[in-house]
């Protein structure tokens, strides 16, 4: 009788923690500020999607999301709190950032959704989520633990850092002094360039092939499989591509 008992109640205590999230809130808040006198953008997330966007309106705006699931609705939202959102300025940089707690068994996120001008200079961070830049032309600088980062019609150099996840970089122009350095750890890492482009480029994967496709003029000085070095034109810009387990690409446009 006692074995039975004890069956019993083991099950009901793994039924008792057996909880299951699955209805989502979502709570939506916008924020503005007067983009004379940012000229940098700084927007950091321990789990959630960011993007920035081109803009000619005289503000700097943020939508951000908070997320979480619950086992109903009221759940969900009563544990919106539990996610911090801030920003701050500091000199001319603009500082944006989403805390969630840990560990994420409610699926906590801050989904960053920013419109701005398109020469300021970024610092973009996630944790968990993908990153994604429309149009900008300043400087930018991107880190993304787990999540694929994609660029569309970008100007001036680049640098980005993705642990697991593929990085799709399309470049509207990169500037004699300008620079693309991209590294996927677990990812395809490809780069779109102009095909009048002129640049250096040193690419390299462990596991998969690297391309260079679709110039008029290619000059290697290393043309292996896995590696490659060399210039296009007159090799002007320095493009860097690096990737643990993928191919590597740079693609004429």
């Amino acid at each position: 009788m006692n074995r039975y008992l004890t069956l019993l109640l083991l099950g009901a205590l793994l039924v008792a923690g057996c909880v299951v999230y699955n209805v989502q809130a979502d709570q939506p808040d916008t924020k503005t500020w007067p983009a004379a006198g940012i000229t940098a953008i700084d927007v950091r997330a321990d789990n959630g999607a960011i993007s920035v966007r081109a803009s000619t309106d005289t503000v700097v705006s943020a939508k951000v999301t908070k997320s979480c699931k619950g086992t109903s609705q009221a759940d969900a939202e009563s544990h919106l709190a539990d996610i911090i959102v801030g920003d701050s300025m500091s000199g001319t940089t603009l500082y944006m950032w989403g805390k969630v707690p840990q560990a994420n068994t409610r699926s906590y996120k801050t989904k960053f959704e920013v419109s701005a001008p398109a020469a300021n200079l970024l610092r973009i961070e996630t944790t968990n989520g993908a990153v994604t830049l429309d149009s900008m032309a300043g400087a930018a600088v991107i880190v993304a633990t787990n999540g694929a980062v994609s660029t569309v019609a970008h100007s001036g150099s680049i640098s980005i850092e993705a642990a697991n996840g593929a990085i799709d970089c399309d470049v509207a122009a990169l500037g004699i002094a300008g620079a693309a350095a991209l590294h996927s750890a677990n990812g395809r890492v490809t780069l779109y360039l102009p095909a009048a482009a002129s640049f250096a480029f040193d690419i390299t994967t462990s596991n998969g092939k690297a391309n260079v496709d679709g110039f008029t003029s290619v000059n290697y000085s290393t043309n292996e499989a896995k590696h490659k070095v060399g210039i296009v034109g007159a090799g002007v810009a320095a493009v860097t591509l690096r990737s643990e387990n993928g191919n590597v690409n740079i693609q004429a446009k």
